[in-house]
């Protein structure tokens, strides 16, 4: 399994030194950036995990990045705003960061902030999966390649967009079939078990396509699309 990645926005040495000395000693990989142009140089090279937006650091870009990031299933994204304006805390939640802590703040409690939003979703950091909406194809982190259906292609593509790659079945309803009284809830079971039995036969016993909080769907491994021909 490959060390978690995190990258970080802070114009501080010092905490960004402190920080980087604590993901180290938990065998994490750290990734210090000054600016955002760094930080998207970063990430073009090495796709990370978790990224901290520092408010003070971005001003202004902080909820355009923090909404931008939020987009991608696989990235977990802390923004960092001073204590004194719980506004901005606010409104940095509302913006897609997943949690936002006051500044200063213990580099000690950051990791274990980190720590908790990976274990959400352990094995998603572990195997990669390549999703090919054009030509109806999953890839397996072996390069075992899977035949999909329409239906299959639909539902897999609209869980690697959603958050979390996960979405609600009334939601996948809506995507599959339209607004339309030809849908109902038995024939998204029927796709998922089909398609979860395909995976299975291909993968082996571990759980791709999981069910979570009752109605919803959640592709478990990190999914990622297909670069365009």
């Amino acid at each position: 399994m490959k060390p978690l990645c995190v990258s970080f926005v802070e114009q501080d040495p010092q905490l960004a030194e402190q920080v980087l000395m604590h993901l180290n000693n938990t065998g994490m990989q750290g990734f210090h950036c000054k600016h955002p142009d760094e930080l998207a140089q970063q990430n073009s090279q090495t796709q990370c995990d978790v990224l901290i937006l520092d408010a003070v650091t971005l001003g202004e870009q902080c909820h355009t990045m923090a909404a931008q990031w939020a987009k991608h299933p696989e990235l977990r994204v802390i923004m960092v705003a001073p204590a004194a304006q719980p506004e901005e805390r606010i409104a940095a939640i509302a913006a897609g960061a997943d949690v936002c802590i006051s500044k200063p703040f213990n580099p000690i409690e950051l990791i274990a902030i980190i720590q908790r939003l990976a274990a959400r979703l352990p094995r998603t950091l572990q195997k990669a999966w390549t999703i090919d909406p054009m030509r109806s194809l999953i890839t397996g982190p072996s390069n075992n390649a899977i035949c999909l259906t329409a239906m299959e292609t639909v539902l897999l593509t609209q869980l690697a967009m959603a958050p979390q790659q996960a979405l609600r079945s009334d939601a996948l309803e809506m995507a599959i079939w339209g607004l339309s009284d030809f849908y109902n809830n038995k024939r998204l079971q029927v796709c998922v078990s089909r398609l979860r039995k395909k995976l299975t036969h291909r993968h082996g016993p571990e759980e791709l396509l999981a069910t979570c909080w009752r109605s919803t769907y959640q592709f478990v491994p990190r999914m990622h699309f297909a670069p365009k021909h």
